[in-house]
């Protein structure tokens, strides 16, 4: 057997491209503004499957990122897309999406969303629960059209490594893999509304052991193995969720798939050979491909001494990247990975970067190790790409939003324009 190749994708080296170009950027576009790099999530997009041998698809989750834009250019890139929300389905299509690519996760769809999904053709309807499943029935019988669904497990097995554990505990996602005897009837009598495809489960996310995640992928294909031997329904289609790790705080910190290829591939080469006909199976991923893509860029306005304390205050903050201020669901606060764009030679200092809302937590470091801001320098957040605009309050204090720039290559456009609060309105 040859030696499989697994490139591993490298992080975005947002130094490279000096001072002066983001001088020029922040010149046209005015500050804050985000910048994502398409060609870095492409190369993560590959390095992914590669590291699977190709016997995965990769679906990109929009919730991470979902500017028009970006999604756009992924498009051709990606197998399909994740969606979470009727407005992401309007906005995948928009972008020119098939919708027998989307999969569609949530546990609080309504029967609008249900019906809108239904009549899009969406490929696979996430189904989480009794009542869910019961409302896609009904959906599917007023429009006289079937529902094509997978069924989310929620899986006993709890899989310790992820940082954020989404299954094996009592928990909103999924149908308990103990209720399945309850749940698999109920489908196989609703043939006339339903079209089964397989099962979804999504474990956690921020999972940074190889091994780890191949257990769940195991505990995965078994419990699609235990279906088909309970049931008459066949699992063709097996998501296996996603949850790969990259550190927003550690600059080396990321899953390997170097470490992870070797031990996954010989999983799926077996599971595709003990089963009979063809299996589409699925790896969803938000964070992972899109945060090191990701740079958010803000202007130093002044600075300031407090009782012993170093202050740079900047025109970006909480209301842009409530993630980097540390109040997106963060159990603890950490420093995102920061960078003087402007002066990045200049001598480390200590100190804590505020935002310009009036809330004490609106901090985009605190005491961090920072090259040493002067008022006019411009700051770079890295690993912001994901859960970054669109994870945050745009409202608060009326100020406009950011620019969003897309770079391809050379050649950098804007993704979405600055809006005021008038705007908004």
């Amino acid at each position: 057997m040859n030696e499989q190749h697994i490139m591993e994708p490298g992080n975005v080296n947002w130094l490279e491209s000096g001072g002066d170009y983001y001088s020029r950027l922040a010149d046209a576009h005015q500050t804050p503004f985000y910048l994502y790099d398409i060609a870095a999530m492409r190369q993560r997009v590959e390095a992914v499957r590669s590291a699977s041998a190709g016997l995965a698809d990769v679906y990109y989750a929009v919730k991470a990122n979902p500017n028009l834009a970006l999604l756009e250019a992924l498009h051709g890139c990606v197998d399909g897309l994740d969606i979470s929300s009727g407005g992401e389905l309007q906005q995948s299509l928009a972008a020119g999406y098939d919708a027998a690519c989307l999969s569609f996760a949530g546990p609080a769809k309504t029967m609008d969303e249900l019906e809108q999904s239904v009549a899009a053709g969406v490929g696979h309807i996430s189904i989480e629960s009794v009542r869910e499943l019961d409302d896609c029935i009904a959906a599917a019988r007023k429009l006289g059209k079937p529902a094509e669904i997978v069924l989310r497990v929620n899986p006993e097995f709890l899989n310790r490594a992820f940082g954020l554990k989404m299954g094996g505990r009592a928990v909103q996602f999924g149908v308990d893999e103990e209720c399945l005897g309850e749940v698999l009837p109920k489908i196989a009598a609703a043939s006339d509304a339903l079209r089964f495809h397989g099962i979804h489960i999504y474990a956690g996310s921020q999972c940074f052991e190889a091994a780890a995640v191949v257990d769940g992928v195991k505990n995965t294909l078994r419990i699609a193995q235990q279906i088909e031997r309970d049931s008459a329904l066949v699992c063709r289609v097996i998501n296996l969720g996603g949850g790969f790790g990259i550190s927003h705080t550690e600059v080396d910190k990321a899953l390997l798939l170097g470490e992870l290829g070797p031990l996954l591939t010989p999983v799926l080469r077996d599971f595709r050979a003990s089963a009979a006909g063809e299996r589409t199976i699925v790896f969803e991923l938000g964070r992972y491909l899109s945060a090191d893509a990701g740079l958010y860029v803000t202007r130093i306005v002044s600075a300031k001494a407090s009782r012993g304390k170093q202050f740079f205050t900047a025109d970006g903050g909480l209301h842009h990247h409530l993630a980097a201020a540390g109040t997106f669901g963060a159990a603890f606060r950490s420093n995102f990975l920061l960078a003087n764009l402007t002066r990045p030679d200049a001598g480390p200092i200590k100190c804590s970067i505020a935002g310009p809302s009036c809330n004490p937590t609106d901090l985009l470091a605190s005491n961090a190790m920072i090259a040493e801001p002067r008022a006019g320098d411009l700051i770079g957040v890295l690993r912001s790409g994901s859960y970054g605009l669109t994870a945050s309050p745009i409202q608060f204090l009326g100020r406009r939003t950011p620019v969003e720039l897309i770079k391809d290559g050379g050649d950098v456009r804007v993704a979405r324009q600055a809006r005021g609060i008038l705007d908004l309105n």
